[in-house]
């Protein structure tokens, strides 16, 4: 019994089977979590080193090359990347995708273990961040204050970020640019000298009396006591009273030798809010799988709970809240797809003129859409841009086995047949055939659910998602379908004893369609007696549109207006804090000047360094003589045409006129292009060579053709350039005689120029920093440094200019490299050119212009790099596709030959492509290459249906030449519904203009364009390819 055959025999079951679906399916959808984009990992692991203190050389000897090493032996490891810079080393460990980044984290912990006893002393613990869409913080928060700023930092930490992680959902909250409070011993160095007292000395003192040790237990009748020594510091005083020496029978305590005062730390970075309040960022993570937009809004309504709790001078709001963008593109796909839904409503109506009909087909859209839902739970997934990109993508195809079985049924019906009967004979007429077109498109989005690297990102919950979709809907269609049809369809006499009230619209649309079809056989007659000539015609098509393509530009990920504006400032190296803060109130003048203030919401603008260089391993910029200056903007439907790109524009040019910034880049600054690509630019060019002055001679040569590439923006090196320094040059003989080694010198001046941390100091559950330091007026004074004092290991205090001398220098403030090779990377943004096009007028200048040294290469990386790795696996999948649906239609058909004329079709979907995207002026992207691989397996269903139903008549003996028209015009019906329902189904996300739309717009124009043509052109030339093959083959069988 067939399938068919049973579910109407069977209408209870079958109706209780799907009901159970869609009740699954509900609670599912309630389940779900949403987010931006499906939970991933990119396979790289990076270990963060603070060594403070340090210069880039001296973090690139001591810390970043012996963790290079060590991480390069790891195994499935493709790359190792480092930076090191002034106080940090990030080295980042590039794995091959699919590999298990939890066993590479163990491994990469157990190699740290290995390395740790190569590292300096004053080296922190290596610490090791993976990357995660996790890691894109969900909400952005402003702090500002006024005179509670000193106690600023206390008050995030205690108060605000403690609040939210504790918020259901919330992975964690941190913040940058606070104040943190320190127990600062400001020495007096004549003093200390005076006592025969060095800095790491007292350090080791304040250390060995801040103590809090357990000694035991005491066992004492029936009773067991712990034994514990309390020794830490309760107080400041405790501490100014600490015995430090004696001096000639009388203690010296350490308030003798040193101001000890609980203040401020002194600041790495700086953080201004709205009209230049200063203030924190807080930024907040969700955990793994949570629902971002839920998170957002608990942290929403916690805001008003914890401003209640805080000073009435420190204020919240928030700067950037990802779940706007989320909620506005979802909302726009899900327009999209409800849009969609009534196109293929009114589609169906018109083509089958009974309600009733229409109301069966339409039921395989909700019935695909919860089985799409059921599957995201059971797969721990959730609905992002990408799930309900893939839902509108289908809404349009899931229909077209039901359109087929109903328009068959409806066929039958009206040539005399009772329902009951018609459903069941009319579905077994065109089942395989609405099973082999099921399976070509199963054999194209299947594969491409394997699809690996960041492309995979993308497409892998696609490829599943539509798999799914679509077996449900052949399953609906033979299935629900019937038995519906054999229920509610009426017989041709209860329908003429009945009309429908709409039965004048469907009179017109019926004659619209009969002359339609009249027309369609005229044109089909004439090229099946016009062969050569439909031929000729058909491939004149075809080559013309194929040299389109030289003329169609690539880019890898389509950019998005997220409504974030963000300026990257680089002043001159040695630049300090303030200084780089006041031009960034210059820089943020500008932006306020550009942009209306009824279009911006919230300003700010960091400057300097990260306290812990997690910046450094997203590819930010951070240093004393950088600022990164941000803006958030209104909703891009409520700014019309004012976009981030046309904003960047004119900011930029305002910002080259400011004399005192060396480098700049604006855009929209995003989160996701951090986890992606490392925050690379589009544009990436990396020169290797182990000489620096050699190297950055033809990094800066490439620099300046970059800059003048049209579409190429904010062409940068990334060599920030050299530091002044002073050299401490050691006289080794002299200090051997006094008794000194290197290590005890550069101990003694660490502790004089930058400080020494000697203990932290507990109160109420927080830790502070006991740190030891020269005042600022001798540190910072060349003539101090001279006069150093060094102890000897005979206890005799030296001062340091009688076994050294000092020469000034330069040194790089920053050294990056890539497989252990020094590297220089010149970026660049992009905009008003498509990537390919700037990448391949780059390299023909460079080319033409640059002779390379023979120790100096030039490679191409960044989304370049990912864009050709993407594109190469996806032709491969395009092959493969194609191949696959060869394959199996010829299992369908039992022949070579006929899924060979239906192939024809496919040529003339790329003829479409051509000419959608020159037209619509969109390169081809990462998205725009889905829908072609997308479309091999749509198009060729058209084909299936005409060649299927040929076979049929020609089985009941109709001549060849009446078995291909006849088959075309009973066939055209069918064909075009389908072919309406899916282009029109996608035809909204073709054309949508709002927030998130930019991603899956190509993927929209590129089906709308290419079934169209494909389309019209299949319904003759591959009727008329049949027939020269099955004439030839007649004619060699007859000489036979």
């Amino acid at each position: 019994m067939s399938l068919p055959s049973a579910s109407v025999n069977k209408p209870i079951t079958t109706a209780m089977i799907f009901t159970g679906i869609l009740i699954f399916g509900i609670f599912a959808f309630t389940q779900l979590a949403i987010d931006l984009l499906p939970v991933f990992e990119p396979p790289a692991i990076s270990v963060i080193t603070l060594y403070p203190g340090a210069g880039a050389e001296d973090v690139e000897l001591k810390v970043s090359k012996p963790i290079e090493e060590r991480l390069s032996t790891v195994s499935n490891v493709t790359r190792v990347t480092s930076s090191s810079k002034d106080n940090i080393s990030a080295v980042t460990a590039t794995f091959a995708w699919g590999t298990n980044l939890d066993e590479a984290s163990n491994n990469i912990r157990d190699v740290l273990e290995q390395v740790k006893p190569l590292l300096p002393t004053d080296a922190e613990r290596p610490m090791i961040f993976k990357f995660s869409s996790s890691n894109i913080p969900v909400v952005m928060l402003g702090v500002t204050a006024e005179e509670s700023y000193p106690a600023l930092g206390r008050i995030v930490s205690d108060q605000i970020t403690d609040a939210l992680t504790r918020l259901p959902g919330v992975g964690t909250a941190y913040s940058v640019g606070g104040p943190e409070r320190e127990f600062l011993v400001r020495v007096d160095p004549s003093r200390l000298q005076a006592y025969g007292l060095t800095i790491p000395q007292l350090a080791a003192v304040i250390g060995a009396e801040n103590i809090t040790m357990p000694a035991g237990q005491l066992k004492l009748g029936r009773g067991q006591y712990n034994v514990r020594v309390p020794a830490e510091f309760g107080s400041i005083e405790e501490l100014r009273n600490v015995v430090v020496s004696q001096s000639r029978g009388s203690l010296v305590y350490l308030k003798d030798v040193a101001q000890v005062q609980d203040t401020l730390a002194e600041q790495t970075s700086m953080v201004r809010l709205g009209g230049g309040k200063r203030g924190a960022i807080v930024f907040v993570l969700k955990q793994s799988g949570t629902n971002s937009v839920q998170v957002a809004n608990e942290v929403r309504q916690q805001l008003d709970k914890i401003q209640t709790t805080l000073p009435s001078d420190v204020k919240l709001s928030i700067l950037f809240d990802t779940s706007d963008y989320i909620k506005a593109s979802l909302a726009e796909l899900s327009r999209a797809l409800v849009y969609g839904a009534i196109f293929v409503v009114l589609v169906v109506a018109a083509f089958l003129r009974r309600l009733r009909g229409s109301l069966i087909i339409i039921l395989t859209i909700p019935v695909s859409l919860v089985v799409a839902f059921i599957y995201l739970y059971v797969s721990g997934n959730t609905i992002n841009i990408i799930s309900l990109s893939s839902l509108a993508i289908a809404v349009g195809m899931v229909v077209d086995d039901a359109i087929v079985i109903l328009e068959n049924i409806t066929r039958h019906i009206e040539e005399g047949e009772k329902p009951k009967t018609a459903a069941v004979v009319a579905s077994n007429e065109v089942g395989l055939a609405v099973m082999a077109s099921t399976l070509t498109i199963v054999a194209v989005f299947l594969p491409i659910a394997f699809v690996s690297g960041i492309a995979g990102i993308f497409v892998k919950q696609l490829g599943f998602l539509v798999t799914f979709m679509i077996v449900t809907s052949l399953f609906a269609a033979l299935s629900l379908s019937p038995m519906l049809a054999s229920k509610l369809l009426r017989s041709r006499e209860e329908e003429q004893a009945h009309p429908s009230r709409f039965q004048k619209l469907f009179d017109i649309s019926e004659q619209i369609f009969r002359k339609v079809e009249s027309g369609y056989g005229d044109l089909l007659t004439w090229a099946l007696h016009h062969k050569g000539a439909t031929v000729a015609i058909a491939a004149a098509i075809f080559l013309s549109s194929a040299m389109l393509f030289m003329f169609i530009g690539t880019e890898f990920i389509p950019s998005g207006d997220t409504g974030s504006l963000q300026a990257v400032i680089e002043l001159p190296v040695g630049t300090n804090v303030d200084s780089t803060t006041s031009v960034a109130f210059r820089v943020q003048d500008i932006m306020k000047e550009e942009v209306p203030p009824q279009y911006r919401r919230e300003l700010y603008f960091r400057v300097g360094q990260s306290e812990k260089g997690f910046a450094t391993v997203t590819g930010q910029k951070e240093g004393p003589n950088i600022a990164t200056v941000g803006m958030r903007l209104v909703p891009l439907d409520e700014r019309g045409d004012l976009t981030v790109a046309r904003l960047s524009e004119r900011i930029r040019k305002r910002i080259a006129q400011i004399p005192a910034i060396v480098k700049f880049d604006v855009g929209g600054g995003t989160d996701l292009n951090a986890v992606l690509f490392g925050g690379a630019k589009p544009l990436q060019i990396e020169i290797y060579g182990e000489s620096m002055d050699k190297t950055l001679g033809i990094a800066e040569r490439v620099r300046r053709i970059v800059a003048e590439t049209p579409g190429a923006m904010d062409a940068s090196v990334s060599w920030g350039g050299d530091a002044p320094e002073f050299r401490i040059v050691l006289d080794r003989n002299q200090m051997t005689s006094l008794g000194l080694n290197a290590s005890m010198v550069a101990a003694a001046i660490r502790s004089s120029v930058y400080g020494l941390k000697a203990s932290e100091f507990r109160e109420v559950g927080q830790e502070y920093d006991i740190f030891i330091q020269v005042p600022p007026g001798l540190r910072n004074n060349v003539d101090y440094l001279k006069t150093i004092p060094v102890k000897s290991m005979t206890g005799q205090i030296v001062p340091l200019q009688n076994f050294s001398h000092i020469e000034e220098g330069f040194a790089p403030i920053e050294i990056q490299h890539k497989n252990k090779q020094r590297v220089i990377y010149v970026g660049a943004n992009i905009q008003g050119r498509a990537l390919g096009d700037v990448i391949n007028d780059v390299q023909r200048k460079i080319r033409e212009t640059i002779d390379l040294p023979p120790d100096v290469q030039i490679k191409y990386g960044g989304q370049a790099e990912e864009q050709s790795s993407a594109f190469r696996d996806l032709l491969r999948f395009l092959v493969l596709s194609i191949i696959l649906v060869y394959m199996v239609m010829a299992a369908q058909f039992e022949s070579l030959l006929d899924p060979f004329v239906i192939m024809f079709s496919v040529p003339f979907a790329f003829t479409g492509i051509a000419w959608a995207l020159l037209i619509t002026g969109t390169p081809l992207s990462l998205t725009a290459f889905i829908g072609m691989i997308l479309l091999i397996g749509i198009v060729v269903k058209n084909g299936i249906v005409l060649v299927d139903y040929t076979n049929i008549l020609r089985a009941r003996r109709y001549p060849l030449f009446d078995a291909v028209v006849q088959a075309g015009k009973n066939r055209l019906r069918p064909v075009l519904m389908t072919s309406f329902t899916t282009v029109l189904g996608n035809l909204p996300l073709a054309l949508s203009k709002a927030e998130g739309s930019e991603f899956w717009k190509p993927l929209g124009i590129v089906v709308v364009g290419g079934l169209t043509v494909s389309t019209l052109v299949t319904l003759v030339i591959v009727p008329t390819v049949y027939s020269i093959f099955e004439a030839r083959a007649k004619r060699g069988i007859n000489r036979k």
